[in-house]
């Protein structure tokens, strides 16, 4: 029994408007990385598939690493690139296994330089945004972008034109 291979012919006009589509999924979520990481998968935002977690090998294939990753996108340092339910499983079985009672290393008192730099550190994407929306709920209002604000203030700041 002899296999035979059927060719189907694609649209170039399909492909390019699910490429187009799929940057523009990809440019959203480089905006906001935190909307990257849901439930049961991580979307890479360098070739936006969908995966439990980005391995090393994975991130190896875009010439990156995992701390490299998350500078470029905005993620903070201490995020761990998988889905929330790993997540989940992960610290499940480390609490079970009591390695939180394991973990001696307390980086303040074993890094002198963290003491004399007194806690400044770069602050990510990820966490000025999540700051902001924590700041918007808490005061209930939406504050434009400071940029925008600054158009306006300095729009009514002018004294208006007369026509002679």
């Amino acid at each position: 029994m002899a296999l035979t291979l059927v060719r189907t012919k694609i649209d170039p006009l399909l492909v390019a408007a699910e490429t187009d589509r799929a940057g523009k999924e990809l440019a959203v979520l480089r905006a906001d990385p935190r909307q990257a990481i849901s439930e049961n998968a991580i979307r890479c935002l360098e070739c936006g598939r969908a995966l439990r977690q980005l391995t090393n090998t994975h991130l190896r294939g875009h010439g990156t690493n995992p701390t490299e990753y998350k500078q470029r996108f905005g993620y903070n340092r201490g995020r761990p690139l998988m889905c929330l339910a790993l997540q989940r499983l992960y610290v499940e079985r480390a609490v079970k296994a009591g390695l939180a009672a394991r973990i001696r290393c307390r980086p303040i008192v074993a890094q002198p330089e963290l003491r004399r730099r007194g806690g400044a550190r770069t602050i990510s994407l990820e966490e000025y945004l999540t700051r902001r929306d924590a700041r918007q709920k808490s005061t209930g209002l939406l504050r434009l972008p400071s940029r925008i604000a600054r158009r306006k203030r300095a729009a009514s700041a002018r004294p208006a034109l007369v026509e002679r």
